[in-house]
């Protein structure tokens, strides 16, 4: 079912991460100038994925993590914002995480990444059980699919 590493999730999560540090660097200007304030959500996503690329998760994990994320926003009729963002990420790489892994990463881990406290963490993975009503099942096809959307981004 799972390819060798192709490192193409993290190249993605790379070039989010550069392409936020950039927005950020502008927003520091912006800040000195007086000009313009951003708000603080933007710049938790941005250190969110920067951490979590900080993290070297396994592209399974991500790919994994981007297939629940799909299917939590379609379930919820939701679209992903700055607001929610950094929640239904961490909780779907969570999920992938303990999947994928005989011996998932801490939870403090996460914590440390996403600046949510631990029974947040906690509630969201719940959230995200119910909401896919504990089928955790992807089908080789379907993995592949993401995989591949992830490839040729």
């Amino acid at each position: 079912m799972f390819t060798p590493p192709n490192f193409a999730a993290h190249s993605a999560l790379h070039k989010i991460s550069k392409i936020m540090a950039r927005i950020f660097q502008l927003q520091e200007k912006l800040k000195i100038e007086n000009t313009v304030e951003i708000p603080k959500s933007n710049q938790k996503i941005n250190k969110t994925l920067k951490n979590i690329y900080l993290m070297n998760l396994e592209d399974e994990t991500i790919i994994l993590a981007f297939y629940f994320v799909d299917q939590i926003t379609k379930k919820l009729r939701i679209f992903l914002n700055l607001e929610n963002s950094t929640g239904i990420l961490i909780g779907a790489i969570i999920i992938a995480d303990k999947i994928l892994n005989d011996y998932p990463r801490n939870i403090d881990k996460y914590q440390l990444a996403s600046g949510l406290k631990k029974q947040q963490l906690i509630e969201i993975e719940i959230q995200f059980l119910e909401i896919l009503d504990y089928n955790l099942y992807v089908t080789e096809e379907n993995f592949e699919k993401y995989q591949k959307r992830v490839q040729e981004y």
